[in-house]
Order: C-alpha cells, then sequence, then structure tokens
C-alpha cells in the first residue's frame, strides 16, 4: 500500500482545485461566446429596419415636395382634342381697361389693363398691368388670386352660347358672354349665382367681385 505524505496530498488539492477554477472559465466564456451569437441576428435586423425606416422617410419626403409641385400647365394633346371647331375661332388675347375707382381693378390710382390668353390647347393665362402712380399694395389681390389659380383652362358652351374660364385647383369657375367673335363680356349674373354661388363667394373671400359687366376686346 503507497502511503502518502500531508505535503504531497496539499499539493494535490491545490492543483486540482486550479484546474477546476480554468475549467469554469473556459465555460463561462463559450456561454458568453455563444449568446454573442444569438444576438447578433437581432442587432442586424435591428439595424436592417433603421435603414429602412430611415430611407422610407427620404422617400416620404420626396413626395411630398414632388407634390408641392404639381399645379403646372397641361400641353398634352388630350386637352387639345376638347376644344371644338367653334372654340378655336375664339383663340387669341383680350384685354379691357378698369379705372382704380373700381375695387375690381387692384390698384390705388390710374387705371389697370386686364389681359386673358386663350391658347389653342385649351390653357388659359391671365394678367393685370397697372398704369398710373403705382402704390405699394397694388395687384397684391391679383397675385394672390394667381397662386389659388396656377392653371386656368376654357371652353365655350355652344347652348349658353358663353365661354367659361375653370380653375381646376380651387374648382371655381369665371363666366364671359361671347358678343361676337371678337368680344367678350362678363357674365355677371353666372358669376354670382351659378354654381351654387361657389365662384363669388371665392372672389369675395380673395379677390374683389366685379360690378359691371366688362368687356374684352380681342386684338
Amino acid at each position: 500500500m503507497m502511503y502518502i505524505s500531508l505535503k504531497q496530498s496539499g499539493c494535490v488539492i491545490k492543483h486540482l482545485g486550479l484546474m477546476i477554477i480554468l475549467c469554469m472559465g473556459l465555460s463561462a466564456c463559450d456561454v458568453n461566446h455563444t449568446e454573442s451569437k444569438d444576438h447578433s441576428p437581432v442587432s442586424t435586423t435591428a439595424s436592417k429596419h433603421e435603414n429602412n425606416s430611415i430611407k422610407n422617410n427620404s422617400a416620404v419626403k420626396t413626395l411630398d415636395d414632388v407634390a408641392g409641385r404639381t399645379f403646372l400647365p397641361n400641353n398634352s394633346q388630350d386637352q387639345i382634342q376638347k376644344l371644338s371647331g367653334t372654340s378655336l375661332q375664339y383663340v387669341g388675347r383680350y384685354h379691357t381697361r378698369i379705372s382704380c375707382a373700381d375695387t375690381f381693378a387692384d390698384c390705388e390710382s390710374g387705371e389697370a389693363e386686364y389681359i386673358l390668353n386663350l391658347l389653342a390647347d385649351g390653357s388659359a393665362y391671365w394678367n393685370v398691368i397697372h398704369y398710373g402712380r403705382i402704390g405699394t399694395k397694388d395687384g397684391a389681390k391679383s397675385a394672390a388670386v394667381n397662386q389659388l389659380c396656377p392653371t386656368l383652362t376654357w371652353k365655350v358652351d355652344d347652348i349658353d352660347h358663353d365661354l367659361i374660364i375653370h380653375c381646376p385647383t380651387s374648382d371655381v369657375n369665371f363666366y364671359f358672354n361671347i358678343d361676337s367673335a371678337r368680344l367678350l363680356s362678363v357674365n355677371v349674373e353666372k358669376l354670382f349665382y351659378s354654381d351654387y354661388g361657389r365662384n363669388r363667394e371665392f372672389l369675395e373671400q380673395n379677390y374683389f367681385v366685379p360690378t359691371k359687366a366688362y368687356i374684352l376686346k380681342k386684338e
């Protein structure tokens, strides 16, 4: 039988203890490494989700920017085909002068020239030119209406024999009597009372209601 001294037994116990501690440390490292692997896909997924969110937000912002630029003149062939042969004879430039004493002229003194252009593609453009002393408020209301109606279209109603200027953005109409091939006059009655009064309300809120049936002559 073999006997181990106390000194030798103590040394063995000491080495066994070190080995146990070393094994426990290695096991802990393996566990941490495994957990790290388990969490890595989650982190990757989260990162992808954040990136997608950023891209989506950028896309929405871009669409909003584009939406703000939708009111552009439409000169497409489809719009040209909407005009009848009868309507095409009214294509041209019409104008009239209005005294600044009438608020409809949108000026402080002198007079203003109203210009209406009817184009062959079915679009219309109006402009106001002021003569005399130019005030600080001259044309302010006209500019506001131009912002509310950045594009205009026109057509001839053969049944009622009048010409309609339509503002698609604000969904309002402006009516003119066709006095002849070269003369148009503001149809005040239709402007006031047709379309459930929507046109007059639009003018009262954003501009001035005309007080008379102004006549526009074709150049």
